[in-house]
């Protein structure tokens, strides 16, 4: 313990967990992996704040007028200031005991991963490779802490807090410093794999399998792909009732839907970086690549016609999800987990193996999950096709719903497609502007986007925050061949865990049997709004489709993953 204070809900959350399993599944010991880890205390938070002279604008910022207003001059203390000597000191300890292995900063907010409250990627986790000598390394996690600190200001962070009537709390953030889990190849420091966990998966993407067993997003090296929306890469999902189970069933669909760049701790740059398989494999050994990668046959053979002959991996995991104990662990982990906390329950883990096939599994994470109030099952109803805007199966998540919508909101894809790459976050900003215009209207709002909804890369779709779409009841990932949209049910990803939490409806038209129709032409005989709404903003109106709807209803069965948006006839 570094300071004093309260060690917040991340940390306790992390120990709670690994007790409760410690427990109730003794059987397990051998294949859990200890824990090791220091806390900063919440009371240096406000002894920064008064000591850097912040503590009259943290007060300004806590007003109404000043909530937004004042959030910036307060990051930008928080960023600037320095520590005190003594905790300075005790910094100084804690990293001559790790050395120079690689720790990670992670916030360990008191309101955080609360009951309904997850503040799911709301606030910052900076990994330190902590190479160098003592000074380098304390300027870097000096450094880290002040941006886990500085993002408690984070627009998304206060309008999250404000949501969930939170923003009158207290909000104090310690801090929790982990050792990283891993293992080297070569100049890079990883995990085997890594991931988050549900106890309870919304998502029943076929339609025998059991939700209560649990699922898995799971990646190869540090965990952060599992959360986070980013160009070519995608996780693997399990349900763990089938986890060998996937939905693809080609080959080549496999390698293009599978995780094609890795996150990895470079030792020898002294930084946290993405590299690409192929820049990973000639350190991996064969073990390695056997349990966590496959083979692309097909593209090997095509190779071999051309008088080319090389291996093609691909990430799949299917070796480790073939391994019953695993998944038995996991299985049974969640399970027990959700007894302890009577709540289903989201964990984050990384998993290192050895040559001869042990595993052991870190936990480094545990908290309340959030989804939805029970609603029952809404009775569908029968619609002639001229009256169906969408209507999917198998594609979506959430509970089951009944609902009027007055307003539609579209991005036309090929429009999006064809605007300047750099301005593509202009998109993202108005969609925030149209939001921001229907708050407190008491209008049903939904929004419908090619590709990704929240991704970081603006060529695989919109690029907006929570704070840009938290008054929509319902949102749709578009599938579109003319510009090669592709959508991704992100269940995992820090955005889900918003909308679930926002009780908003999430779903996805594909261009396969899940779509039993689309009709993306459906209201343009309407007047489109987005001129009167964003005047300053001609250059989009072409992109952004806004109409004021009336007879339109959105129906989801949430038993069946059936939705249907549209209108009765009268």
């Amino acid at each position: 313990m570094i300071g004093s204070g309260a060690i917040g809900g991340k940390a306790c959350g992390m120990l709670l967990a690994r007790k409760m399993v410690d427990t109730m599944m003794p059987e397990y010991q051998m294949h859990t992996e200890q824990h090791d880890s220091f806390y900063i205390g919440s009371d240096v938070f406000y002894t920064y704040i008064v000591m850097n002279g912040c503590w009259m604008t943290r007060i300004r910022q806590r007003t109404e007028e000043g909530y937004l207003e004042a959030a910036e001059e307060l990051k930008q203390g928080l960023l600037g200031g320095v520590f005190p000597a003594n905790i300075r000191e005790q910094f100084q300890n804690m990293l001559e005991y790790f050395g120079q292995n690689p720790i990670i900063v992670r916030s360990s907010s008191l309101l955080e991963d609360g009951f309904g409250n997850a503040f799911a990627g709301k606030y910052e986790s900076v990994f330190c490779p902590n190479r160098g000598d003592i000074r380098e390394r304390m300027e870097a996690f000096e450094c880290a802490v002040k941006q886990v600190y500085a993002s408690t200001m984070d627009p998304s962070a206060l309008e999250y807090r404000r949501r969930r009537g939170l923003a009158k709390k207290d909000e104090q953030m310690a801090v929790l410093v982990q050792r990283v889990s891993g293992s080297y190849y070569g100049n890079y420091y990883l995990p085997c794999v890594a991931g988050v966990g549900y106890s309870y998966s919304a998502y029943k993407w076929m339609p025998d399998m059991d939700p209560s067993a649990g699922m898995l997003r799971i990646v190869m090296g540090l965990g952060t792909k599992a959360v986070d929306r980013t160009e070519h890469d995608y996780p693997r999902l399990v349900n763990l009732d089938r986890p060998e189970v996937t939905m693809l069933t080609r080959v080549a669909d496999k390698h293009r839907f599978s995780q094609h760049r890795i996150d990895v701790i470079d030792m020898s740059a002294n930084e946290f970086k993405e590299v690409t398989l192929d820049q990973l494999l000639p350190v991996l050994p064969q073990w390695y690549k056997n349990t966590v990668l496959e083979h692309d046959y097909e593209a090997e053979d095509r190779l071999r016609e051309y008088g080319r002959y090389r291996d093609i991996y691909f990430v799949s995991c299917q070796r480790l999800l073939a391994n019953r104990k695993f998944t038995g662990m996991m299985k049974e982990m969640l399970h027990c987990l959700q007894t302890g906390y009577g709540n289903p329950v989201d964990i984050e883990y990384t998993v290192n193996l050895t040559q001869g096939g042990d595993f052991v599994v870190n936990l480094l994470q545990c908290r309340p999950l959030y989804v939805g109030q029970e609603g029952g099952k809404t009775t569908l109803p029968q619609l002639s096709q001229e009256n169906i805007f969408f209507e999917i199966i198998d594609s979506s998540m959430g509970q089951s719903v009944d609902k009027k919508i007055d307003v539609i909101v579209q991005v036309e894809p090929k429009a999006y497609y064809e605007f300047e790459h750099a301005r593509k976050p202009l998109v993202a900003e108005a969609i925030g502007m149209v939001n921001r215009y229907y708050s407190g209207s008491g209008k049903n709002r939904l929004l419908t986007v090619p590709g990704r909804i929240g991704t970081s890369s603006p060529e695989l779709g919109v690029p907006v925050r929570f704070v840009d779409i938290c008054g929509f009841c319902a949102i749709c990932e578009v599938t579109d061949t003319r510009a090669g949209y592709m959508p991704e049910l992100s269940y995992g990803s820090h955005m889900f865990q918003d909308l679930v939490e926002a009780e908003i409806f999430y779903g996805a038209i594909f261009g396969d049997r899940r779509t039993k129709c689309y009709e993306r032409d459906y209201f343009t005989d309407r007047e489109n709004l987005f001129g009167k709404i964003c005047p300053n903003s001609p250059e989009l109106k072409e992109i952004i489709r806004v109409y004021e709807v009336e007879d339109v209803k959105l129906w989801v069965d949430g038993v069946k993953n059936h939705a249907i948006c549209g209108r009765k006839a009268k």
